[in-house]
């Protein structure tokens, strides 16, 4: 499940302008995918997306749909099915129903490859134009970012390509016996200034914070300055660096990049940080954060009240998680 927050606000006046906003409210276009926008008083508080084999079958979305309506308690939710299999899509969606209710549900929708059809198998239809929703438009002057898919989402993360890997392996190298030259004072003053100069690093520097934020210290210092006004600029850091950095340095940076990406509001991008972590190194400390903030969707506002516990938590190791949920 991915956790996308609201960038800015737009207005949303049909159906056809909720289906061209929907990637920008997730980051990519979406395929085989539950999309479930949660709406307070008129205002999209969040957006959830899941794949639909994952709610279907012996699947379900309940857990989903509780997550979001115990953290959104007076929210009502659109639930969008993308598929283009009509008896997957309305199986889905009437079990969102079923779970959501007649308050809580303000929408079902099933947004196939030419068409969308709305409310039940046999509700109100209409095409899906080519043309550019008006919303979408002013979404994208705004600046959200949108993918072609995911796939592509996770190719803008991808390591460094095969030609450049003994270059790096060398600068790696290199750097690494001059940062243990330095001793640990020396790291955390080269880590200040990188972390606080302006514009992406050169290469060696590049190289050189991804070997500082292996040890745990300077996780927490990185995270302790993170904050919405800077997300940003954090994000397009970790970013450069990830694609700068050898395999058995990649685990702690894409930890930092998908935290930048949570406190960003790119929810898509955190949880395609916490996939590969998942697959290359589970036990990664960052890993954890990363997932309990996706799991209790916590929104990225609360992160100063969060902060310290889960930073003494990632001190700790995680051997002792917090057990209430944030406050908002």
């Amino acid at each position: 499940m991915s956790i996308s927050e609201p960038q800015a606000r737009l207005a949303v006046h049909n159906i056809d302008d909720l289906v061209g906003l929907v990637p920008y409210l997730i980051g990519f276009h979406p395929e085989e995918s539950l999309v479930v926008i949660v709406i307070e008083e008129g205002r999209v508080e969040v957006t959830a997306r899941v794949d639909l084999t994952a709610v279907s079958g012996r699947g379900s979305p309940g857990a989903l749909v509780s997550r979001l309506f115990d953290r959104y308690p007076a929210a009502g939710a659109w639930f969008i099915a993308y598929t283009g299999d009509d008896d997957l899509a309305w199986d889905v969606l009437g079990s969102c129903a079923a779970l959501g209710g007649l308050v809580r549900v303000q929408r079902l929708l099933q947004v196939g490859p030419e068409a969308w059809r709305s409310d039940e198998p046999d509700g109100p239809t209409g095409p899906i134009s080519s043309r550019v929703a008006p919303v979408a438009a002013e979404a994208a002057v705004l600046g959200l970012a949108v993918r072609p898919s995911r796939r592509a989402l996770a190719a803008g993360i991808a390591g460094p390509p095969d030609d450049e890997v003994d270059d790096l392996v060398a600068r790696f190298d290199a750097a690494e016996i001059d940062l243990d030259r330095l001793g640990a004072r020396g790291r955390r003053r080269i880590l200040r200034r990188l972390l606080v100069a302006s514009g992406l690093p050169e290469l060696d520097d590049s190289v050189r914070l991804a070997l500082l934020v292996q040890h745990e210290e300077a996780q927490v210092r990185v995270l302790r300055l993170l904050s919405v006004e800077n997300a940003e600029a954090q994000l397009a850091l970790w970013t450069r660096i990830v694609r700068h950095t050898l395999p058995a340095h990649r685990p702690a940076v894409l930890g930092l990049l998908g935290m930048a990406a949570w406190q960003n509001g790119d929810g898509a991008l955190a949880m395609v940080c916490l996939e590969q972590l998942d697959r290359i190194d589970p036990l990664e400390p960052i890993a954890a954060l990363l997932d309990w903030l996706n799991e209790e969707v916590v929104p990225p506002q609360a992160w100063p009240h969060v902060r310290e516990p889960l930073l003494a938590a990632l001190t700790d190791q995680f051997s002792c998680w917090p057990t209430s949920q944030p406050t908002r």
